[in-house]
């Protein structure tokens, strides 16, 4: 990963562990954001976040043994696999954000409604609001977890199939 690619990326990933770090610690004050009953799942979200950062972080499931991968296949570049591992992150990111925000949307749909009968409905939206925030960050990075895991399956995977290609050839 280039640089500035791991810049924004640590950027990204603060931002999603300040935001569910926030929310959990405003849960349990009269300014909790979600209902009670979400303060299980947030505590998951707040674990599968960490959990998620360090190792997409750690440099884990990335290709480390290229060279040496790329020499067996007869090539030195190392420009194919990359893209795609990538696009597999970015892609699973992107879906697990927007899953995860739904279901944190429809999970505390009631805040809306609560705060409706309260006459608070702009604090009810707002509550709304950041559960669908939370889901998006957290499905984010468990999106982008199992992106780079199933990135570096197929990269193996594919790698065996064109070495086996080139030993029968």
């Amino acid at each position: 990963m280039a640089p500035a690619e791991s810049r924004a990326t640590n950027w990204k990933l603060q931002a999603a562990i300040v935001l569910v770090t926030t929310v959990l610690v405003l849960q349990h004050t009269k300014q909790a954001l979600l209902p009670a009953v979400q303060t299980k799942v947030l505590w998951a979200a707040e674990l599968a976040i960490i959990a998620g950062a360090l190792l997409l972080q750690s440099g884990l499931w990335r290709d480390t043994d290229w060279s040496a991968e790329q020499s067996r296949l007869g090539t030195l570049a190392n420009n194919f696999y990359e893209p795609r591992r990538e696009a597999l992150i970015n892609g699973f990111a992107v879906g697990g954000g927007l899953l995860f925000s739904l279901w944190w949307a429809v999970a505390t749909w009631s805040v809306v409604f609560f705060a409706a009968r309260r006459g608070v409905v702009g604090r009810g939206l707002f509550d709304f609001e950041i559960a669908a925030a939370v889901g998006a960050a957290t499905g984010g990075v468990v999106g982008a977890v199992i992106g780079l895991g199933i990135g570096e399956w197929w990269e193996r995977r594919h790698r065996r199939q064109r070495l086996a290609r080139a030993h029968h050839a």
